[in-house]
Order: structure tokens, then sequence, then C-alpha cells
């Protein structure tokens, strides 16, 4: 669906543009690796993290977030907008799909990109190995939205998200995108599994971030910050020989399965081909 077919849908943007870019971004705070910053850590999401090297800094590497009165805020804040217009479309329902971030779902999510049905309950090593890896990167990603502390796009407009927003969800700062994070390591492993669909798989990874957008929950710079993130940390964990053994092991099981399982359902594929050629900017 195109978002610029509908007149409404325009004035919509326009309206809500200018009221988000009056609203000025929230101070960023000190880096999250100080000790005074541990009260904003996640520990749930730090207990039981995989040993490993450690992995680059993002405050480093990836840039802040927009300031006020940028070119790029702008862009956000219109985007964010015109894609309300998106609510109950098949776009809509992929983003309410692709919000379910289980390693068990961010697996199965890429069937019709790697071209046959990738059952998690068939593929333990490969799940278990994404699960892993979400638990590995999801402290560093954490301290990276607790460094620059952006609030997400619902906080400053009250227009529909295509989920109920938990308060946990609005206390969450938005950049950058560990749900475009994870999509895109998964997406770099499949590839690696399956080289020969990287092209289809690498785009199943952008609309897996992009369906964030679609879903309102956070801006488009945070999920191409998510997609920048998953590439530097990736990288960095193909150089741990336990990461390698892991990766051996899931290729082996996904190229054990290929010769045995049919091409996913051709409708969801169309709707994962069409959200791919209708990008939300």
């Amino acid at each position: 669906m195109r978002l610029d077919r509908s007149a409404m849908a325009r004035g919509l943007a326009a309206c809500a543009a200018m009221g988000l870019l009056a609203m000025p971004p929230v101070a960023a705070r000190a880096h999250p690796h100080a000790p005074h910053h541990a009260a904003h850590a996640h520990p749930a999401a730090q207990a039981d993290v995989p040993a490993g090297p450690p992995l680059p800094d993002g405050q480093v590497f990836l840039p802040p977030p927009p300031g006020p009165d940028t070119a790029q805020r702008a862009a956000d804040a219109s985007i964010f907008a015109a894609t309300r217009a998106l609510e109950g479309t098949p776009r809509w329902k992929l983003a309410q799909a692709d919000n379910r971030d289980t390693p068990a779902h961010m697996v199965s999510a890429f069937s019709c990109a790697a071209g046959f049905t990738l059952p998690p309950e068939q593929l333990p090593e490969l799940v278990g190995l994404v699960a892993r890896i979400e638990k590995r990167l999801t402290p560093a990603v954490n301290a990276e939205k607790a460094l620059w502390n952006r609030p997400r796009p619902f906080t400053e407009a009250e227009l529909p998200t295509c989920i109920p927003l938990r308060a946990d969800l609005k206390r969450d700062p938005s950049y950058p995108s560990l749900h475009a994070t994870l999509g895109w390591v998964t997406g770099l492993i499949l590839s690696d599994i399956l080289p020969d669909r990287t092209a289809a798989i690498m785009q199943r990874a952008r609309v897996f971030g992009e369906s964030r957008v679609v879903c309102g929950v956070q801006w488009q710079t945070d999920v191409a910050a998510g997609w920048l993130n998953g590439g530097v940390l990736y990288s960095a964990m193909e150089q741990d020989d336990g990461f390698r053994q892991e990766m051996d092991a899931a290729r082996a099981e996904v190229t054990a399965l290929h010769a045995t399982m049919a091409a996913p359902p051709a409708a969801e594929c169309a709707i994962e081909a069409d959200a791919a050629a209708h990008p939300p900017q």
C-alpha cells in the first residue's frame, strides 16, 4: 500500500509532524558504563549473558540520534505520521507479527526469504544460537539506549500504534532499535548459512526493522541505527571461535532440513514482497 495515495494521510502527516518537531529531545545521559548510571540498567536482560569477547562500543561507532531542527528529525516526524494511514492493512498486520521478537519467531519470519519453511521446533541449533545472541546483545543495546535516552514517537503525539503500549515500552528509550539490531543479525546468520539467498534474506531483515516504524513504536533513524548496530556487532561476534562452532552446527541443521521442507504460503510471501517494495520513507 503506497503511503502517498491519500490526501487525508498527507494532512495528518503534516499536522502531526509539526507537533512532533516542536517537542525538544530529552537530554542525553552520561555514558552508560559510568557507575552512577547503574540505576538505569536492565538487570533481567543482563542475567546469564553468554560469555564472549568484548563488543564494540556503540557510543563510538553509532551517530547520535537527530537533534531538533534537523532534516532527519523532520523526516522522522513525517514518516511516523504518514505511516498511521496503514492501520488495518496487511502491512500493519505484518508489523504486528514482527513485534514478536522471540528467537523462534525471528527464525520462522525468514521462511519466505529462505525459500522454504523454517519451523523453529525442527531447528533447535539455529533457534538456540539466536537466543544466545539476543542475551549477548541486549545489554549492549540497552546501554546504547540509555546513553541517548530518545523518547518513543508515541510519547510525542497520540496517534495509533500497531500494538498496545505497555508501561515498560513507554519507559524504554527508542534509539537504537533492539528489534532492528536483532533482525539484522538474524538475517546475517541466515545469509551465511544460505548465501544464494542473501539478497532476499537481507531484504526481509530490512522489512523486519521497518515494521517498527509502521507499528509506530520507533523512529526511522532508530531502525537505521539498528541495522548499523547489527552489522558491527555481528562482525565482532564472528571473530569468536565458540560462535563459529555454533554457526557450523546451525548450518548443518538447516542444510539437512532444506530438502525436506515445502515453500511457505504464497500469500504470506506476497505481503512481505509488497512491504519491501513500499518502505516507510
